[in-house]
């Protein structure tokens, strides 16, 4: 089931990925912040734990806010920025707000790895 679907005039936003340093790209923990863009302007926000090994993942902590303003998105990503004990280069924004539609925000996202 997709933690993410998007209705009519919804967008995708921004996603974060805070990854662990150092550890091997096969088995990993994640925190991933996931948002999207609703039609009237405010963001819905999905944050989760995520465990992938083997090409396999699982979620868990799923959390969902269901609407919240921009300012405040960029008011709880900063505070993740600054209490994570990770170094910034762990810590991957991909900003889907800048693409024009959202087939280019699925072609930006089939090109990730």
């Amino acid at each position: 089931m997709p933690l993410v679907r998007l209705a009519p005039g919804e967008r995708f936003y921004k996603f974060y990925i805070v990854s662990e340093p150092g550890v091997p790209p096969g088995q990993r923990v994640e925190h991933r912040i996931l948002s999207k863009e609703h039609a009237d302007g405010s963001l819905e926000m999905i944050s989760y734990n995520a465990w992938i090994a083997n090409g396999h993942s699982e979620k868990s902590d799923v959390i969902r806010v269901p609407s919240l303003s921009k300012a405040q998105f960029d008011q709880l990503v900063a505070r993740v920025r600054t209490k994570t004990d990770v170094p910034p280069e762990a810590i991957r924004e991909i900003d889907l707000s800048r693409c024009g539609s959202v087939e280019e925000q699925l072609r930006v996202l089939s090109r990730l790895t």
